[in-house]
This record gives C-alpha cells, structure tokens and sequence, in this order.
C-alpha cells in the first residue's frame, strides 16, 4: 500500500479511523449548524523536491488543475477544522478524486497550522492494487481576506512535494 508518508508506512485502516473519528467528533458537534460559509478550491501547483534518485527522464505534472469544496465545521476550542472534497490531475498525470479532514490552530488573525487527513484516488502504490494513498499533511492556510485563503500543503517524503491551492468562499 503506498502512502504519502514512505519513511513510515502508517496503515490504511489506522488513517481511516484517525479521519473518521476526527470527522465524527466534528459532525456531531456540528449536526444542528450544518456548514460553514462554503469555499470554492482551485487546485493548481505542486512543486517537487528531487533527491537525485529518480529515474532518468522521470517527469512529474507540477499544474495539478482541478476543484474542490470545503465545508467549514464548528471548530473545537481555538481549533479550527473542516472537511474537503474534489478532484485534480495528480503528478503522475492522472485524474484524482480525494476527500480530506482538516484541523487547524490560529497563529495570528491571518495564518493558521495544522494537519490535513486526505485519502485521494489514482496513484500508483507499491503493489498497483488500490490506487489509493492517505496521510496527514502538515498545512498553513493564509487568509488573505474575508474570501479567500491560500492553503499549502507539505508531503514530506524522499522526495518532498509542496502543494497549493487557492479557496474562495461564498
């Protein structure tokens, strides 16, 4: 099973019960609120940090275009936290579908840090019979405004990838 994590292959079923009970613990608090203001992500750049072991003409797509949608969720103390949905051309070239649980603590009016727990579709895995990766990526989400906010991601693995997408809410 291939993970974003390769230094550490966490299991499927641990990821899964770490997303569903955060997601749990959320949604119950939220039942009688539904969703926040709504966001609009436009999935878009990846930048990837070779390490010099890959394969000769190894490419990799660095403009994953695609959309998203963010439900904001009640938060937790000063935590903030939300689910996510969508889909993009990954880096393999692929079209991927991913669904996502994030938690984020206010630093200042303006930057937030936390984890995003994504499980995302059509990537190559280590034995090619799922397709599926998981894992916690450490986040930084800036407000830039009350309607829109960058989000970059960090997947860090042998090769460390940034990821970013743009989010307008309405």
């Amino acid at each position: 099973m291939g993970t974003l994590l390769r230094w550490k292959k966490p299991s499927l079923s641990g990821l899964i019960l770490s997303l569903a009970f955060g997601l749990g613990l959320s949604l119950q608090a939220q039942a009688t609120e539904g969703c926040g203001q709504l966001e609009l992500n436009v999935n878009g750049l990846s930048k990837h940090f070779d390490d010099g072991n890959s394969p000769p003409g190894d490419r990799r797509n660095e403009i994953n275009t695609g959309l998203g949608l963010t439900c904001p969720l009640k938060g937790v103390g000063n935590w903030h936290d939300e689910i996510e949905g969508g889909f993009y051309k990954n880096s393999h070239f692929t079209h991927s579908f991913y669904a996502a649980y994030g938690i984020y603590y206010p630093l200042n009016s303006v930057l937030l840090a936390g984890l995003r727990n994504i499980i995302a579709t059509g990537y190559p895995t280590d034995n090619y019979r799922t397709g599926l990766v998981a894992g916690p990526l450490p986040t930084l989400k800036l407000e830039l405004g009350s309607a829109i906010s960058l989000n970059l991601s960090f997947i860090p693995k042998r090769n460390a990838i940034v990821l970013a997408n743009l989010g307008y809410r309405f």
